[in-house]
């Protein structure tokens, strides 16, 4: 693609096309660009979002789901991109903040062409943004989006990471025992009360991690079928998914979708603390005062999940992918978090306000900033 077409294609004034794409950039105060793409030979209507590249190039995963509107589909976006900016920060992997999602009437109406076409659009920006699997996206789809882009992470191949998910799942493990250490004085999970709420790719490992570490687990998702399976398995209890919040524990552990913490619910919450791996686990950021007014500890979810990302930040390194160098990174979620509390205290602010203060801070200092190219070792 010559690079006055490129110019064209990121012009904040204008619509721009080429070949069957047409790229509209939104202009979002406060975000690097926001493109609403669509392709209608392939039915594709998707929103890759840039929120913030200060340390680096955006990165994020690629969401496929049913919106109501367009606008809740802009909205999921935005916020999913900018916790993807703060979470790059605190973890210093040195990227920027990017997501994407691909809107669809329904989940089965995913196919291999609209993942294709999805690769090319990703590639007609030439690296601005790398995605990956997320809700909706499997490792498999990756492969698919690939097919017309080197611009993504986390392949199911040699050369590549594979499904985050188990890293994400450990990463909560140590946001866990973090929790617990402000909490009681010592991160030991022995008979710990755990409310998982959803048994998906990362609750589901989650609850393996808990059950061998000695927890007391209570969970829920909407398959019921599913948690009544787990609990069997795990010696944990069921319950309805309306009621997984309510229940009495140490720890509320979201691990579904975003906003379960919002003004219906946060009245009904009976724990100690909220620590999990849901994006956006807070529907506004105002919740994070009125848990701190209840004295309810709040893990930053994009402190918590950041272990995903880790992982597959790893893969675009020099020397290449090793799962054992996104294990030692992952480590070091138990010690920021347990930062993130004693400046929260010592501030008299939320522990949300508190890491996000941090993310900023990170950014603006240029701390973590990559400083080397990125390698895409699985397209060589």
């Amino acid at each position: 693609m010559s690079t006055q077409i490129q110019k064209n294609i990121t012009n904040k004034k204008n619509v721009k096309k080429y070949l069957d794409f047409t790229f509209e950039n939104l202009q979002i105060e406060g975000y690097e660009a926001v493109y609403k793409i669509t392709n209608e030979k392939e039915n594709l209507l998707a929103i890759i979002s840039m929120h913030d590249v200060t340390l680096g190039t955006a990165l994020g995963g690629t969401r496929i789901k049913s919106y109501k509107s367009f606008n809740d589909a802009l909205t999921d976006a935005l916020r999913l991109s900018k916790g993807m900016s703060y979470k790059a920060a605190i973890s210093e992997v040195g990227l920027g903040g990017g997501k994407s999602v691909i809107i669809v009437d329904d989940i089965k109406d995913k196919n291999e062409n609209l993942l294709k076409a999805f690769g090319k659009a990703v590639d007609l920006l030439e690296g601005k943004y790398i995605c990956a699997e997320d809700m909706g996206c499997t490792p498999q789809d990756v492969e698919h989006i690939h097919e017309n882009t080197k611009y993504v992470v986390g392949l199911p191949t040699e050369k590549s990471s594979g499904n985050p998910s188990r890293f994400t799942s450990y990463g909560v493990v140590q946001g866990i025992k973090a929790t617990l250490k402000k909490l009681f004085g010592t991160s030991n999970l022995k008979n710990r009360k755990i409310a998982i709420q959803g048994l998906g790719s990362v609750g589901e490992l989650l609850i393996e991690h808990l059950f061998w570490a000695g927890a007391d687990l209570i969970v829920s998702d909407i398959d019921m079928q599913k948690a009544k399976s787990f609990a069997s398995i795990y010696g944990a209890i069921a319950v309805e998914p309306e009621a997984i919040h309510k229940v009495e524990c140490d720890i509320f552990t979201p691990c579904a979708i975003g906003g379960t913490i919002n003004d219906e619910t946060i009245d009904e919450l009976n724990c100690k603390a909220v620590c999990g791996a849901a994006n956006n686990q807070l529907l506004e950021d105002r919740h994070a005062d009125i848990l701190k007014d209840k004295n309810i500890l709040y893990a930053p979810d994009f402190v918590v999940n950041a272990g995903g990302l880790i992982n597959v930040s790893t893969e675009l390194e020099k020397d290449g992918y090793h799962p054992k160098k996104a294990k030692e990174k992952i480590y070091k979620i138990y010690n920021e978090l347990l930062e993130i509390y004693k400046i929260a205290e010592e501030n008299n602010i939320s522990t949300n306000k508190a890491a996000i203060k941090l993310a900023q801070f990170k950014m603006k200092s240029g701390i973590g900033r990559r400083k080397d190219k990125l390698y895409f070792h699985h397209s060589e």
